[in-house]
């Protein structure tokens, strides 16, 4: 009979460990309650005199609340590990996402701040978001001075790597930075997408700008808060404000202003244009981070976002049974009540069954006793 659990089976061994270390610490805080419980009592009476003088007194009585808690907790614990055996059909529904991923393309994106480049660490970011969502559709478009739709939204996550990772910074043959048409451009695959389906909702859907900020035509802010009536803008700002040297051809020059010989030109992050963009958009701006921080927070924003079921399947799965050792916690848990409630009849039933002998002993032939014990 196949058997499976909450987690794969490879950490079964993580799983045991875990719930023996709670359960050993449970028992290790019962039996110091208790031991606190007879110091409290042989403050008052020795513990060997305790059952003579306390009429009906046994430590055997209060045992079976240890075994009870205890089988409790591992029912409890085997709850959580929601065993699973048994097949039955199960429709499992695909709930996604639609993100559009705007990526700059322009020479800025060359400069290596950081390294290598800013859109090699833009592409290692995108690649990431990808592995988080991956129920996700994810379409992917380019610019510099113009925009142009590379991939459209998908859940084919092979197509949208491999489109990724031949992008370039010839890929737009358009000089220049227009976030605005890309935004534009972002519309448009907005508006075919409402158009043929008939859908209408900017929150289930998310554009994500990654650029180092540096826009030299086109109304981002303006386009932003066009893009806000069919998606929510993310941004991503790639780069640092102090800027990094780049050198450009002297025909840029009409796009960038150099400087005379070799022109090299100092890019920097605008940061101020890119927060604009993300709150004209309704949504959020992160600078980018040596580790995934930035997507991690990009991914929440997007998962905050409202999820629409894309497909649904009906699929033979195994049967979760976390309701049987539930059941079974409940009734060790309801036992150790009833059994509390009852212990005082049971030790009145002890003092009815104790010799008659017993009621006429007194205390000072019992310490004679011991001290002869």
């Amino acid at each position: 009979m196949k058997i499976g659990f909450a987690f794969p089976l490879r950490q079964l061994h993580l799983w045991l460990g875990l719930a023996g270390v709670a359960l050993a610490l449970i028992v290790l805080g019962l039996y110091l309650l208790e031991k606190q419980r007879r110091a409290r009592l042989t403050r008052f009476v020795d513990a060997g005199l305790a059952p003579r003088l306390l009429w009906g007194y046994s430590v055997s009585v209060r045992r079976p609340l240890f075994w009870l808690t205890v089988f409790g907790f591992a029912a409890l614990a085997l709850t959580f590990a929601q065993p699973r055996w048994g097949q039955a059909w199960e429709e499992v529904r695909q709930q996604s996402h639609d993100v559009l991923v705007c990526l700059d393309t322009s020479e800025s994106m060359r400069a290596a701040n950081p390294l290598p480049t800013r859109l090699d660490r833009a592409k290692q970011k995108i690649l990431s978001l990808l592995e988080l969502g991956a129920g996700d559709r994810f379409g992917f478009l380019a610019f510099s001075g113009a925009a142009a739709l590379q991939s459209p939204l998908t859940h084919d996550h092979g197509y949208f790597k491999s489109v990724l990772n031949v992008v370039d910074t010839d890929t737009i043959s358009a000089e220049g930075t227009n976030i605005a048409a890309a935004l534009k451009e972002a519309i448009e695959v907005f508006r075919t997408e409402a158009e043929t389906t008939g859908v209408i909702d900017n929150n289930s859907r998310a554009v994500l700008l990654i650029s180092d900020g540096e826009q030299v035509s086109g109304d981002a802010v303006a386009a932003a808060e066009e893009v806000s009536e069919y998606a929510r803008v993310y941004v991503i700002g790639v780069g640092d404000p102090n800027g990094a040297e780049i050198r450009l051809p002297d025909w840029m020059g009409r796009y960038v202003k150099v400087r005379d010989g070799e022109r090299p030109h100092l890019s920097r992050l605008d940061e101020e244009t890119l927060q604009k963009v993300a709150l004209a958009g309704k949504g959020a701006y992160i600078r980018s981070t040596p580790d995934n921080t930035d997507v991690n927070k990009i991914h929440e924003h997007i998962e905050s976002l409202t999820a629409y079921t894309s497909s649904s399947d009906v699929r033979l799965r195994l049967v979760n049974r976390y309701q049987w050792p539930l059941a079974l916690a409940i009734l060790c848990f309801m036992a150790e009540g009833v059994w509390i409630a009852l212990m005082p009849w049971v030790r009145s039933w002890r003092m009815r069954r104790e010799p008659e002998e017993s009621t006429a002993w007194n205390l000072p032939e019992a310490m004679e006793e011991e001290n002869r014990g």
